[in-house]
């Protein structure tokens, strides 16, 4: 079962005091504010649909899109706030996923004629904004271009660089991007 099926985020018929509801959201929290980075929380069988809900009652859910962009001897990477990153971004209301990545990847790159190949594994993180927990799905997408020019970072999105990551770069790339991107990446095999 998947803890973060969109058809249990999307469920309203819970009640605020299912004792079951109020465990799993005592249970998330504690989790949340564990100090500890190897702090793993599983959950198993019939508690998916539970945790599912608890979950919905303690994140923003935060739908977002990105690409890998391939290019004849590497990927489209960028910096941003410090950090190696892959450009993506959050989905617009009525927009699809796949027009999502391709506007966000044009937007913080600069780069056009994007084609999508093939949609990657999504990714699931959460992080803190303004004292609310966020929950951002990223559904990824393989792309291609039919040429690079010159690279735009958007600024005012914190990205600082844009680069081309080759076949040796991808190691330290890894080390150094966040743990869902590194997941990803290493969960489809991509090698240059």
């Amino acid at each position: 079962m998947d803890l973060f099926s969109e058809r249990w985020l999307e469920e309203e018929n819970f009640s605020e005091d299912d004792i079951r509801v109020s465990e799993a959201l005592k249970k998330i929290r504690q989790w949340l504010e564990s100090e500890s980075e190897s702090d793993d929380m599983c959950v198993y069988g019939d508690e998916c649909r539970i945790f599912a809900l608890a979950m919905k009652k303690t994140f923003r859910m935060a739908p977002a899109a990105g690409g890998v962009v391939l290019t004849n001897n590497g990927f489209v990477s960028i910096i941003r706030n410090g950090i190696p990153d892959l450009p993506k971004g959050h989905i617009e209301a009525g927009e699809s996923p796949e027009t999502a990545a391709v506007r966000e990847v044009e937007e913080e790159t600069g780069i056009n004629n994007l084609h999508i190949i093939k949609p990657l594994p999504d990714t699931w993180h959460c992080y803190r904004l303004n004292g609310q927990w966020v929950l951002k799905k990223t559904s990824w997408f393989l792309m291609s271009c039919d040429y690079l020019k010159d690279f735009v970072p958007q600024t005012e999105e914190g990205i600082t660089e844009i680069k081309i990551v080759r076949k040796e770069q991808f190691p330290m790339f890894l080390e150094k991007t966040f743990a869902s991107i590194r997941e990803m990446m290493k969960s489809f095999n991509f090698s240059i």
